[in-house]
């Protein structure tokens, strides 16, 4: 009699089936390379036919084996994506909120309302995953938060925007750039593109950018793309070249050795959102912590 298949069937079959190798995918599995080929095996002749051909110097899928990956990589990411709600969910009956946020929200905005949220609601904690726009989108989609704030990174059928706050970009450089020099806004034709180091693709701050057509036709070529903040601020700090950010990325070391003068001609602004999966409905500790949030950040915020 053949034994049931089970998902450590389908989990032994993927992880030989991407390493190419028994070996490495046992690491992985943190099993035994001989328990790892029992199983493939057993899986093979539930099902009837051979998966992998195998020599002594390579692993490779089968016909069958091609035709079974997808199939059987669905059905974890599925059973991953129910664990993963159900955690979560059992986390927020317990008064635990997490949100995924970018890394702007995550220090210019969320400490403030964090400490005054728990102030007025100790029996809810609230967890911050920071995160670039692709990856705050992904954390709502697969349920690894109870939802996020970011701008609208990629638009998806399965996730539903709430505006919540918009803030304007501003030029971010040195206290001794010629651009530093001077009160009030500086017209966008001023920003050298040859200097201007702007925020990787994965970013929401590069999306916001993206969607305003005068930047664009104005920076078709910046001198760079940096994916995390910290490495643009030290390079704009050595000087290197200079960045546009939203009001609420500017570091706090703006007050200090760098400048922040908003942008004119055109105006660019990010418009941010509360982001949570369509058609779902949130927990009621969730639901306080959304509601709370809207009414304590502002519409705009300008510097």
């Amino acid at each position: 009699m053949r034994s049931a298949v089970g998902l450590r069937h389908l989990r032994a079959f993927v992880a030989v089936a991407r390493d190419a190798s028994f070996s490495r995918a046992a690491e992985k599995l943190l099993l035994s390379q001989s328990a790892l080929t029992v199983t493939v095996r057993q899986f093979e002749d539930h099902l009837g036919v051979t998966l992998f051909d195998r020599t002594t110097r390579r692993v490779a899928l089968t016909a069958q084996g091609e035709g079974l990956l997808p199939a059987a990589e669905q059905i974890i990411r599925d059973f991953d994506q129910t664990l993963a709600g159900v955690r979560m969910a059992a986390a927020q009956s317990r008064g635990r909120v997490a949100i995924a946020v970018v890394p702007s929200v995550a220090t210019r905005m969320m400490p403030a309302i964090v400490r005054a949220f728990h102030d007025s609601h100790p029996d809810i904690r609230i967890t911050l995953r920071d995160d670039n726009g692709r990856g705050v989108h992904r954390q709502v989609l697969e349920r690894d938060s109870a939802f996020g704030i970011c701008n609208i990174w990629r638009d998806s059928p399965e996730l539903e925007f709430t505006p919540l706050v918009s803030d304007r970009f501003g030029l971010v450089c040195r206290r001794d750039d010629p651009l530093a020099v001077g009160e009030g806004p500086l017209s966008l034709a001023q920003v050298d593109q040859k200097r201007l180091f702007v925020m990787a693709s994965d970013t929401g701050i590069y999306t916001a950018l993206q969607d305003c057509p005068e930047f664009v036709a104005h920076c078709p070529t910046p001198a760079g793309e940096v994916l995390v903040m910290v490495t643009m601020i030290e390079m704009v700090r050595a000087g290197l070249g200079v960045t546009l950010l939203p009001a609420l990325a500017r570091p706090a070391s703006v007050e200090t050795d760098l400048v922040f003068r908003p942008i004119k001609d055109p105006v660019i602004r990010r418009q941010l959102h509360l982001i949570r999966r369509s058609k779902e409905t949130l927990s009621p500790a969730a639901r306080r912590v959304w509601d709370y949030i809207r009414s304590a950040v502002p519409r705009e915020v300008d510097d």
